[in-house]
């Protein structure tokens, strides 16, 4: 019992970690918004909570999003910054991880990662369009040069799709691979 514990918070922290080290690798995918950066940090979460299950995958994605906080000098725009990419992660993972289990065909695996893009896709938009981008635009008092909808439209909606997409392909290709390795790491959580 204890030894599955220690186990698990073990992991939690080594995926925690990988993360916010991948966190700090990001990269504009969307030449018009170059702020808008994207990452391989939620290939942890989701296979932390595909080892872990989706209380693993959040305690990831919150010690990611804390450390990198942290290590970053905090302040209000890295505040806004990591709670959106926590926000972002769970949101992503967890339908991933309800109907993603270990040998689900194929067919339940590619529902289980378009239900994970399209719920991040949904809040990701809505919290832009209601909370994180006009904070961002409050604290930087800036203009974004079109209309809050448009930017979400044109902006939130691709990106997040494209992260979504690119994210689930190599969380497909990932979890095949180390299939075995992850289904012997599940039996022993």
């Amino acid at each position: 019992m204890q030894v599955s514990k220690l186990h698990r918070l073990v992991g939690v922290a080594l995926f925690a970690a990988i993360g916010y080290v991948l966190m700090n690798f990001a990269f504009p995918i969307i030449p018009l918004f170059p702020f808008l950066k994207f990452d391989f940090s939620d290939l942890t979460v989701l296979l932390g909570g595909f080892i872990y299950g989706p209380v693993g995958g959040i305690m990831i994605a919150f010690v990611r999003s804390l450390a990198h906080f942290a290590l970053t000098g905090g302040g209000v725009v890295n505040l806004i910054g990591d709670t959106a990419a926590f926000v972002a992660s769970v949101g992503f993972m967890l339908p991933i991880v309800w109907l993603t289990k270990p040998n689900t065909g194929w067919q339940k695996q590619l529902f289980g990662l378009s239900l994970g893009v399209i719920s991040l896709t949904i809040i990701m938009s809505i919290l832009n369009w209601l909370v994180i981008t006009p904070m961002y635009l409050a604290v930087f008092n800036f203009n974004l040069g079109m209309s809050l909808t448009r930017y979400v439209l044109v902006g939130v909606v691709p990106f997040n799709l494209a992260k979504g997409v690119i994210i689930s392909v190599v969380f497909y290709l990932v979890q095949r691979a180390l299939a075995p390795w992850l289904a012997k790491r599940r039996a022993m959580v």
